[in-house]
């Protein structure tokens, strides 16, 4: 019989967390490992898995949030309690968020393994609780970024980094799909949340009404209604709720940007542009987090703060009046992508769960 390998994530959605989990599954798949997933029964990149539904529901107010989330943690627990199987060698738990798989299965005396895409969550009172539990109660941590990996919250933990990748399915389709842009186009992919750059991206497209502007939310088409009703929008720039397939939004673009506010919000990783990577996009970055490791100044784009937009305004002048220059950096982001390959993600996930 093989042995069976329980995943575990709360939120099911298209963020890059439940993505990168699904690709970990289809490894564990691929090395004969029977797998079970337990997450939200919501629309993501984990739908098209085999899922035991795992309570959980956000709502508009905080309190009743939190509520549900630890209420879901509760019948969890009750739950891998009731169906604890010999069979089910290793407990894999995606994100911190969690917590009580973490602690049925320590338990339980199962392997726990526990893949961290956080630095620190609000409030800081739970942020502090969960790493706590993780570091505590986890036998091994992934984490997704060196700078990671220095998050004094994990200090004692075992951890190892393994970067993510694209899906297969992305690679397949980026390396299938006819990059056109027929116009230089920025292009960032993003949360309404403030701390994302979303005021700093109009204000850009403001100021450079030669260029195209493309923004696509991770929100729904009513919040994105309602954004755009309350702004003061230029012609040259395009907002786009959620969508399951971007790819004609990498195709047609010439840069790709990150605006988050890195003394609110540090990235971590930066999937969105790990993907314009694979449609050989320059990228321009916060200069702090895991996110910089995929981007190297004047090799394949550069490190620019959100709060020093006429440096970003310069480099976007330079890339549109200069082809050649945007040329390097093009070519420069299809190398750099190679240190992020499923052929290392794999072998590592593969030799983690077989060591």
């Amino acid at each position: 019989m093989p042995q069976k390998i329980v995943f575990f994530h709360l939120l099911n959605n298209f963020t890059g967390s439940p993505q990168i989990l699904s690709s970990v599954i289809n490894t564990a798949k691929q090395d004969g490992f029977e797998v079970k997933l337990y997450t939200s029964n919501t629309e993501g990149f984990l739908s098209d898995l085999e899922t035991e539904t795992n309570f959980y529901r956000r709502s508009e107010h905080r309190i009743l949030t939190l509520f549900s989330f630890f209420f879901s943690q509760f019948l969890l627990s009750i739950k891998l309690l009731v169906k604890n199987k010999r069979a089910d060698g290793i407990y894999y738990i995606n994100t911190i968020l969690p917590f009580g798989a973490i602690l049925m299965g320590r338990l339980l005396g199962k392997r726990v393994i526990t893949h961290v895409h956080e630095y620190e969550i609000s409030p800081k009172l739970l942020s502090n609780f969960l790493f706590w539990v993780v570091r505590t109660f986890s036998s091994e941590v992934i984490v997704v970024s060196r700078f990671l990996q220095t998050n004094p919250k994990l200090r004692g933990a075992k951890v190892q980094v393994i970067y993510n990748c694209v899906t297969k399915e992305f690679e397949t389709k980026a390396k299938n799909t006819t990059k056109n842009p027929k116009a230089f186009e920025v292009l960032m992919l993003a949360s309404l949340r403030p701390y994302k750059g979303i005021s700093e991206f109009v204000t850009l497209s403001k100021q450079m009404p030669a260029v195209n502007f493309k923004l696509v939310l991770s929100d729904d088409k009513r919040e994105v209604d309602r954004f755009i009703a309350n702004e003061s929008l230029p012609v040259n720039i395009q907002i786009f709720p959620v969508n399951k397939d971007v790819h004609s939004f990498y195709a047609n673009a010439s840069l790709i940007l990150n605006l988050a506010h890195p003394d609110k919000w540090v990235e971590t990783f930066g999937m969105t542009i790990l993907e314009g990577m694979h449609y050989d996009l320059p990228a321009i970055v916060p200069r702090v987090g895991g996110i910089t490791e995929l981007v190297k100044d004047g090799v394949n784009g550069y490190q620019i703060n959100y709060n020093e937009l006429s440096e970003i305004v310069s480099e976007i002048n330079k890339m549109v009046a200069e082809p050649t220059y945007w040329k390097k950096l093009s070519e420069g982001a299809a190398i750099e992508r190679r240190g992020f390959s499923r052929t290392i993600f794999e072998s590592k996930i593969s030799k983690l769960f077989r060591p």
